[in-house]
């Protein structure tokens, strides 16, 4: 009697344990593993990292029940449980599998800064969803080979009564397979919208405008318009503006002062890059002065406003207090009519 009490206790203990090492591992190790892996790109380890979660507390149980369940559980209630333990293992397996593949496409998106797209995401989560209702069936015995029967006789009728929404589901699989565009690039397309790329869906692709508006376009239209990419094959551009000074003007000290300018705000304007040497172009001539360039450059899309503002704002000031005149005014007349340019 003293022996069984002390083997149910040895039980009870070595059941706790367990558990309490497994739900350890769940809960602090493998949150740990994560946060490391997500910091060294350690892709394929983040992505198991994620799909182990509950793993470890549920094999622990499955474990516990087939190793000591006889001691402390009816062996008839453990014999009936049998059929529902493996369907749960098979389930879990499967489970396990679908998550590692959908985070590994996640982690990959993520590290390499394409961002969320959600055509990715739910076509896996299907694909998903489909696998483990194939294993369920096959666990409780059903066979696949009718059911496949009837999904290839319906894909006839499917696929005429979806036509529109498949070709806005192809272009969608088109434009992340070429690698047209991705979540985060900033386009303009032929019809004149533009903005960031903020996700590509079934359908359709979202763009969010610089006034804080979302733009939504079939997928196929993004294919077949022209699209021009600010981003692409990098997020640097130049930052181009047109000045003018008056005809009388030392050009060779135009030029240097302009040069002096445009250095300054490179180095102390947020979003320009300061390794690039800023470039000055007189380019044209006319009797109220002469027209020039001053060439930038700004590291994303959108630093060209703040870039385009300074060099304005002090090249103006810096033109004046150098005493460079500003271009002149000329007044032409016309059948003793006096018209200003």
């Amino acid at each position: 009697m003293i022996t069984n009490e002390i083997e149910r206790a040895e039980t009870i203990i070595l059941a706790v344990v367990l558990l309490a090492g497994s739900l350890i591992l769940d809960w602090l190790v493998r949150p740990y593993i994560k946060r490391w892996a997500d910091a060294r790109n350690a892709i394929v380890i983040e992505a198991i990292a994620i799909a182990l979660g509950g793993q470890f507390t549920f094999w622990t149980l499955v474990l516990l029940i087939n190793l000591v369940g006889n001691q402390v559980i009816d062996p008839l209630l453990i014999e009936s449980w049998q059929p529902i333990l493996s369907i749960a293992t098979t389930l879990a397996l499967a489970v396990f599998i679908v998550r590692f593949i959908t985070n590994l496409v996640d982690s990959y998106l993520r590290h390499r800064q394409i961002g969320n797209i959600s055509l990715i995401n739910n076509l896996l989560r299907g694909l998903g969803a489909l696998a483990i209702g194939g294993t369920l069936l096959v666990s409780y015995g059903i066979p696949l080979g009718p059911v496949l029967t009837v999904i290839a006789g319906s894909s006839l009728g499917l696929t005429l009564a979806l036509r529109e929404p498949l070709a806005n589901f192809f272009a969608g699989v088109q434009i992340i397979v070429s690698n047209r565009v991705r979540p985060g690039d900033y386009i303009r397309l032929a019809s004149g919208e533009e903005g960031f790329v903020t996700d590509i869906r079934w359908s359709d692709t979202y763009i969010r405008q610089l006034a804080n508006n979302i733009i939504i376009i079939p997928n196929a239209q993004m294919i077949t318009q022209i699209v021009t990419n600010f981003s692409r094959p990098e997020p640097e551009l130049a930052v181009l503006l047109d000045f003018a000074v008056g005809p009388d003007a030392d050009l060779e000290h135009t030029e240097r002062v302009a040069l002096e300018v445009a250095r300054e705000i490179l180095t102390t304007t947020t979003g320009g890059v300061a390794t690039f040497e800023p470039l000055i172009r007189f380019n044209g001539v006319d009797p109220s002065g002469t027209r020039f360039t001053v060439v930038l450059r700004g590291q994303t899309f959108t630093d060209q406003f703040l870039l385009r503002h300074e060099l304005i704002k002090r090249l103006r000031t810096r033109l004046q207090a150098e005493g460079i005149t500003p271009p002149t005014q000329v007044v032409r007349l016309y059948d003793g009519l006096a018209h200003s340019n």
